[in-house]
C-alpha cells in the first residue's frame, strides 16, 4: 500500500461515508400541505442530473482524500469541498423548491429529506477533520468552520431558501421565534453564568477541604443523573408552595412554572463539570511550582491569584464551555414548564405531527450550541498561559 495511503483519517473516512450513502435517500418531498406526507424525491428527481453529478463528485472527492497524507493543502481541499456541498445543496434545494410548487395548489410545500439532512452530518464530520488539521492556522480554522453556515445565513436573509417548508414556518411565526430565540439565550445564559459563580468556589472548596470533597460531588453527580423533564417537574411543587406562602414572591417572578424552575435546574446541571474541573486544575497543578512560590515570599492570598488562578483558568473554562453547550440543549425540555424557549417550536411540532416545525426549533438549538463552542474554545486558547500553550504543541 502506497505511503500517502496510510495515514487515513477515520472521522473524514465516516463522514465521506454518510454522505455517499445520502446520495442513495430522499433528498427533497413536495406536499400538498404542511402536514401532508407528500412524495419522497431522490437526488436527480429533486435537483437533476447535472446539478446531482456535482454533488456526487464532490463526495467522491472528500472520500479520496480522507484517504490521502494529512497535509494542510489537502486539509484545505477536503474542508473547501465540504463547504462547497453545504452551499450548493442548499442553492440547489431553493432553486429545486420555486420549480416543484409551480403548479401545485396554494398550500404546497417542499421539505427537506433524509438525504440533505444525512449529508449535512457528513459535511460536519469533514469540516470537523479538515479544521483538526489545520490547528497551527486560526484564520483557516475560521473559514474552513464557518464559511459555509455564512453563505446559508445569507442565503436566507435574502430570501433565497423561502420556497422550503421550514422556511415558511419561520416566516409564519417570525417575531414569536426571535421573543423565543430570546428566552432561549437568557436562559442558558443565566443559568450557566449563575452556575459558574457557584460551581468554582464549591471546587476550590473541594480542592481544598478533604471534608468538603464527598459532600460536593456528591450533591453534584446525583443531581446530574436525575432527567432534565424530572428535575423540571420535582421543582413545580415546593416553588408553588412558596409563591402561596408568600405572595411577594409571585409579583417577583417565582412561582412553580415559568422561568424560575427551569433556571433553577438548568444551574443544576451546570454545576459538575465547573466543579469538577475547577478541583481537577488545582489538584494537579505541579507542587514544584507551589514551592517556587513559597520561596519567593508569596502568601496564600498571592500564590492563588498569581500562580493557581491563571494556571487552572483553561481548563475551569473547558468546564463553562462544556456546561454552556449542555445547557443550550436542556433549555429546550424549558419549554414543558412555560419558560419558553425554542422547544417551543419542538414540542408544538411534535403535538401538530409538523416535522418542518420541529425542524425550525431544532436547528437553531444545534447552530447555537455550535456557536458557544467556538466562543468558548477562543476564550479557553486566550486564558492559556503561552508556556502551557507551547508545551501542549
Amino acid at each position: 500500500m502506497p505511503r500517502r495511503w496510510v495515514n487515513y483519517d477515520s472521522v473524514a473516512i465516516t463522514g465521506s461515508s454518510i454522505g455517499l450513502l445520502s446520495l442513495l435517500l430522499g433528498w427533497l418531498t413536495l406536499k400538498p400541505n404542511r402536514l401532508a406526507a407528500g412524495n419522497i424525491l431522490s437526488l436527480p428527481e429533486s435537483l437533476g442530473w447535472w446539478k446531482a453529478s456535482v454533488i456526487v463528485f464532490l463526495w467522491l472527492t472528500c472520500f479520496v482524500l480522507s484517504f490521502t497524507s494529512k497535509g494542510r493543502v489537502r486539509a484545505v481541499i477536503l474542508g473547501s469541498a465540504a463547504n462547497l456541498i453545504i452551499i450548493l445543496i442548499f442553492v440547489f434545494a431553493g432553486l429545486a423548491g420555486s420549480t416543484l410548487i409551480e403548479g401545485e395548489g396554494p398550500f404546497a410545500r417542499v421539505s427537506l429529506g433524509a438525504g440533505i439532512w444525512a449529508t449535512i452530518v457528513g459535511t460536519y464530520m469533514v469540516i470537523f477533520t479538515a479544521r483538526r488539521r489545520l490547528q497551527n492556522s486560526p484564520i483557516l480554522q475560521i473559514l474552513i468552520a464557518w464559511s459555509g453556515v455564512a453563505t446559508v445565513g445569507f442565503l436566507l436573509l435574502f430570501g433565497r431558501l423561502n420556497n422550503l417548508s421550514v422556511v415558511q414556518e419561520f416566516l409564519g411565526r417570525q417575531e414569536r421565534f426571535l421573543q423565543e430565540l430570546t428566552n432561549h439565550i437568557l436562559l442558558f445564559g443565566g443559568s450557566v453564568v449563575t452556575g459558574t459563580l457557584l460551581g468554582i468556589p464549591l471546587g476550590i472548596w473541594a480542592a481544598r477541604s478533604r471534608k468538603a470533597e464527598k459532600p460536593v460531588f456528591f450533591l453534584a453527580n446525583v443531581t446530574q443523573t436525575i432527567p432534565s423533564l424530572a428535575l423540571f417537574g420535582l421543582l413545580i411543587a415546593p416553588l408553588s408552595s412558596l409563591s402561596l406562602a408568600f405572595p411577594f414572591l409571585r409579583e417577583l417572578g417565582i412561582r412553580g412554572v415559568g422561568a424560575t424552575p427551569a433556571i433553577i435546574a438548568l444551574i443544576i446541571y451546570s454545576l459538575l463539570p465547573i466543579v469538577r474541573n475547577t478541583y481537577v486544575s488545582l489538584r494537579q497543578l505541579d507542587p514544584g511550582v507551589l514551592d517556587a512560590g513559597l520561596g519567593m515570599g508569596m502568601n496564600r492570598l498571592q500564590m492563588f491569584l498569581r500562580l493557581e488562578a491563571p494556571l487552572s483558568a483553561p481548563l475551569v473554562l473547558e468546564g463553562v464551555r462544556t456546561a454552556s453547550v449542555q445547557a443550550v440543549g436542556n433549555t429546550a425540555v424549558a419549554a414543558l414548564i412555560g419558560a419558553g424557549g425554542l422547544g417551543h417550536f419542538i414540542f408544538q411540532g411534535l403535538g401538530q405531527a409538523a416535522p418542518d416545525l420541529i425542524i425550525l426549533g431544532a436547528m437553531p438549538i444545534i447552530v447555537l450550541a455550535l456557536i458557544v463552542d467556538a466562543v468558548m474554545r477562543v476564550f479557553v486558547r486566550a486564558a492559556t498561559p503561552k508556556g502551557l500553550a507551547l508545551e501542549s504543541r
